[in-house]
Parts: C-alpha cells; structure tokens; sequence
C-alpha cells in the first residue's frame, strides 16, 4: 500500500464509488493447492473491500473472492502481505489491525492475531516463530504462528517496512517517518535473530521500500527519495550484509523518479523493480552485474498502472499487478522472462501482494 494513495486517490474514490458495478470477473474454478500464486488485492482505504484471488499456472485460470467463499466474511481493510507457514496461509490486514490464519488449501478460518498498530509485512523462521513489521510504532512484533500469540516487541526506534534474512540476522527498512515523529525513514537495521536485539544499523537514502537478497547474499535496497518530489535523491543500493554496509549505489532522477516494487528471480541474478512518476510506473529489469540502471523499461505500462511486481522462483515468469484506477478490479500480467506476454486476468480491487505456492 503506498503512502500516497491513501490521499490522493480518496477524491476520486468519493467521486467513483456510487456508479461502481459488480463484476465476477468471469472467475473459474481453481485448486488452491496447485502449482500458482496467491494474489492479495488491498481494496479501498476504508472500504473493508480487500480480496483473496489465486492463479492456477498450469490451467491457466483464476479464481477471485476465495476468502469471502470459504468463510462468508470478508478479509477486512487493506490487504496488506501473506505468508506459508505449516500448511496454512497468513493474511496481514493492515488497516484493520490483525492477521488471518486459515487453511492453505480450503482457505478455511483457523484463527487470527490482533494486538497490532498497524501491521505490514511477515517474515516467518523455521520454527513458526515470525516477525510482523509495523507502520506506526517503533520496533518489530515477535509473533508464533503455532499459537497465534504475541511473544514480544523488538524496540528499534523507528517504524518497519520490508524484511530479508542473511544467515542468523533479519534485515529491517525503516521506511516512513510518517506517523512516528523524530524517527528514521532513510535506515536498514539489522536484528539478531537469536538474540532478537538490535545489533546494527545502516544509513541508506530516504524511503527504502522493498528489499530481496541475490545469490551472493548481498541485500538490494530500493529507496524511493521521498514522498515529496526532489526531496532528495531516490536510489538502488546494494550491500554487504556480511560487512553491514553499502558497496554499491545506483541513483535514480531526483523529481522525476519514483522507483517502488522490487523482485529478484530464483537464481538471484536478476533484479525487477518498478520506476517511472507517481502515477506512471514501468518495469524495468536489471542484472546484478549491470554497472548501471538500464535506460529503457522491460516492460512499459502505457496506459496500464502497473502497482507490483513478482518473479515465479521456479521459471522466471513476471508477474505485473495492475491497479487501473484504484476503484474498479485490477488486473495481473505474466510475462516471460524475456518480457513476452503470456496471460492476463482480471482478480480484485489494487493487486498488490503475491506469493507463489
């Protein structure tokens, strides 16, 4: 969910919303055990309208509502991440404070966490343990999925965004300043996952968004320079995490920039990530080689708002969310790797989280 649609868009939802049509978007049957992704729409702001939509790859079909379906309530208010964990899959609701528990393959309710201000990301370890980040207070929850109970709060001093683990360390973007007065939005802190303290951390350029870990276990950090235009450079950097500091920048075009969204293949060699003005994202794809950002985009949006973007681990597909309006049900584009288009389908309001089973 980005900041800023949280304002810009809510005249244009006011203006939209009475004349907005029910659409089923034709949806088929689909097992959700099969080989495919899990997409999390957010929905509107307020609107309690998020969704659970899931792709079946091999049969190439959809199935939308799933959540709704298979337990007659609806997810709540902003759709925000998911996670598998032991046979059952986590929904993150931002907004409305607290995580959905429910069996992966029947996608019935087994349980659900509150407790949280403002819940984003998961991370989950082996154990079942898992760490939540949090938009609006300082530190990191300690969570078990086993139990579904609140085992501690890691004090960082700042808000949480994206997380990536490099051997025993869990490495956290401190993302936005926005609710949390005198705290960092331009920070990776690094936690000791078997201490679960704060150890380290590293100055990065402002608004780092999204985090993934190439073959050579050095972290990319995709910042985004702000949420103003200009106010300061947005930039890709990588670094050492073993050294806990940069070794590589990459910047972007201060005011004109605004990169968001970023996902590496499974073999760790190639990075996707989403850049272009506010309202007008391409994607673009780069090796982690490449000395510099590629001039041209891999993908370009045109008319389309493109929103996320996800690589299957397995063969490479990119899979491109489509938000179109903020309003009416999105769509998701998969690509090959070499960027040809290979299905499109339409699943529910603002697509944004992906996780491939």
């Amino acid at each position: 969910m980005r900041k800023f649609n949280y304002i810009f868009f809510a005249i244009l939802i006011m203006a939209l919303v009475s004349c907005k049509k029910e659409n089923n978007n034709g949806s088929q049957p689909v097992s959700h055990d099969a080989k495919g992704v899990f997409i999390l729409n957010e929905g509107t702001f307020t609107f309690a309208n998020s969704s659970l939509s899931f792709y079946d790859k091999e049969a190439d079909t959809v199935g939308n509502n799933l959540f709704f379906k298979a337990n007659g309530s609806p997810i709540g208010d902003v759709g925000q991440s998911l996670a598998l964990y032991d046979g059952s899959l986590f929904i993150v609701v931002n907004n409305s404070k607290y995580i959905y528990k429910v069996d992966a393959k029947t996608l019935k309710f087994q349980a659900k966490l509150e407790g949280f201000t403002s819940p984003r990301n998961i991370y989950v370890l082996e154990n079942g343990l898992a760490y939540v980040s949090d938009l609006m207070k300082n530190g990191l929850w300690l969570v078990d999925l086993n139990t579904m109970e609140h085992k501690q709060f890691i004090e960082t001093g700042n808000s949480t965004e994206a997380m990536v683990r490099v051997g025993d360390e869990l490495f956290v973007s401190n993302w936005s300043n926005y609710y949390v007065p005198n705290s960092s939005d331009n920070s990776v802190q690094v936690i000791d996952i078997k201490t679960n303290t704060l150890v380290e951390t590293i100055t990065v350029p402002q608004e780092p968004n999204a985090m993934v870990v190439d073959k050579n276990n050095h972290i990319w950090v995709l910042c985004s320079g702000g949420y103003n235009p200009g106010e300061q450079n947005p930039a890709l950097v990588r670094i050492d995490a073993a050294k806990r500091q940069i070794i590589k920048r990459f910047d972007f075009n201060a005011g004109a920039d605004y990169p968001d969204g970023l996902a590496i293949d499974g073999a760790g060699e190639n990075l996707y990530y989403l850049n272009g003005g506010y309202s007008s994202l391409d994607v673009y794809k780069m090796s982690i080689n490449d000395t510099q950002t590629p001039d041209n985009p891999f993908i370009a949006a045109d008319e389309r708002v493109f929103y996320n973007v996800a690589v299957d681990p397995e063969n490479g597909d990119v899979y491109v969310t489509n938000a179109k309006n903020y309003v009416q049900n999105g769509d998701v584009e998969r690509f090959s790797k070499d960027g040809e288009l290979l299905s499109k389908f339409t699943v529910g309001i603002v697509p944004c989280y992906m996780l491939f089973n």
